[in-house]
């Protein structure tokens, strides 16, 4: 998730500078080289000038995530949405920080909105189901797995946790393959759990 989540950052940082957006801000180029820390305190330099800006907002609310503090992470998301309610990755934030709260049902509230706003995110899918697997909705989880992996032939994470479910379901031999699935696009755990159930 770290990689992904790096990698959306990376590209929208890019369409933003591409597009001639906003300027490319010291906060921004802080946070592209981990200096979270740091980033925050740019960031809250910047809004005191640019208040209204959901883009500063937003990388500052990431900032706070990275660094662990995650209610001020949470109250810049929310922020996002009061000035933008359709802002996609705000959603996508917010459910990915509940879920990592535990707040599995908040989780699932925030990547269904995140749905709403765009139906192919494999993303959004994925958040669904892993938030509606810790709730224990094993058959409406896995239907989200899917999703997620119709959407993005790619995702090895899915294919993994949907390969969990399906051993929970007494399916062996499509849990086998999704376990191959995910060694093949090299998710780190995939290998010990396929050697676990697929002997």
């Amino acid at each position: 998730m770290n990689v992904i989540r790096n990698f959306v950052f990376v590209a929208v940082f890019a369409f933003v500078a591409a597009c001639g957006g906003e300027k490319v801000s010291k906060g921004d180029k802080l946070y592209s080289l981990g200096k979270y820390k740091e980033a925050i305190a740019a960031y809250n330099a910047e809004l005191e000038s640019h208040q209204e800006s959901v883009h500063i907002l937003y990388n500052r609310g990431r900032s706070y995530e990275e660094t662990g503090q995650l209610e001020k992470a949470e109250a810049d998301f929310l922020k996002v949405l009061e000035k933008d309610e359709r802002n996609l990755n705000a959603n996508l934030s917010l459910a990915k920080l509940y879920y990592r709260m535990k707040s599995y049902n908040q989780a699932v509230l925030f990547a269904d909105k995140a749905i709403e706003l765009n139906e192919n995110s494999a993303q959004a899918h994925f958040l669904v189901a892993r938030a509606k697997h810790q709730l224990g909705y094993v058959d409406s989880a896995l239907e989200s797995y899917s999703l997620a992996i119709n959407i993005n032939r790619d995702y090895g994470e899915a294919y993994l946790y949907r390969g969990a479910l399906k051993v929970h379901k007494k399916q062996s031999s499509s849990a086998c393959e999704d376990f191959r699935k995910a060694v093949n696009l090299n998710v780190p755990e995939a290998k010990s759990i396929l050697k676990k159930y697929c002997k």
